[in-house]
């Protein structure tokens, strides 16, 4: 007889909570972001979603190899330092002098974040996260598109706006680093 695997559904979507309540929250095999202390769940990616993030891991592992400036991890909470908001981006990037927010998780604002586009992440991802990114101080934010094949680089205008610069992207953070989207895309 066939098993039939079944996956529970997501416990804490929409459930309102502290910092504190999060990090005690017990596994449900879903993943979370936090927002105004509210618990918003985000589907397991699709294949490409994740073959996009290991090329850029890859690429940012090879720069960091020669240019010992920074780190970079994928999928890692980040606690934001105003109102407990709780994000995880696609993969955070921490320049040397900021390891110091490094404690399990990430307690501060990474550097530069990117973040990979899905049809269920999409909006909060260029809406309330990318809002919540700016305010707290990330310089840095790589929009990646596998839909439309396009990747953006946005600067962060002194916590007031995103300076969106949709045909360059090199970082001003990490000196020769840019993403290229056949590279990426191939």
């Amino acid at each position: 007889m066939a098993q039939v695997l079944s996956k529970q559904k997501p416990k804490y979507h929409g459930m309102k909570v502290t910092r504190e309540i999060y990090l005690d929250l017990e596994d449900d095999g879903y993943k979370y972001d936090m927002i105004d202390g509210v618990l918003y769940m985000s589907p397991s990616a699709f294949f490409e979603h994740n073959r996009i993030i290991f090329r850029i891991c890859g690429f940012l592992n090879d720069y960091f190899k020669k240019n010992q400036i920074a780190e970079a991890v994928p999928e890692t909470d980040v606690f934001l330092p105003d109102r407990g908001d709780v994000l995880r981006p696609d993969i955070s990037v921490i320049l040397k002098e900021n390891y110091d927010i490094i404690k399990g998780h990430i307690h501060g604002v990474p550097d530069i974040v990117f973040e990979v586009l899905s049809s269920s992440t999409r909006t909060r991802d260029l809406g309330i996260k990318a809002d919540r990114y700016l305010k707290n101080g990330v310089k840095e934010y790589f929009i990646i598109d596998p839909e439309n094949k396009t990747i953006s680089l946005w600067q962060n205008n002194n916590k007031i706006d995103w300076q969106k610069l949709e045909n360059n992207r090199a970082s001003y953070i990490l000196p020769d680093f840019k993403l290229i989207e056949p590279e990426i895309f191939s």
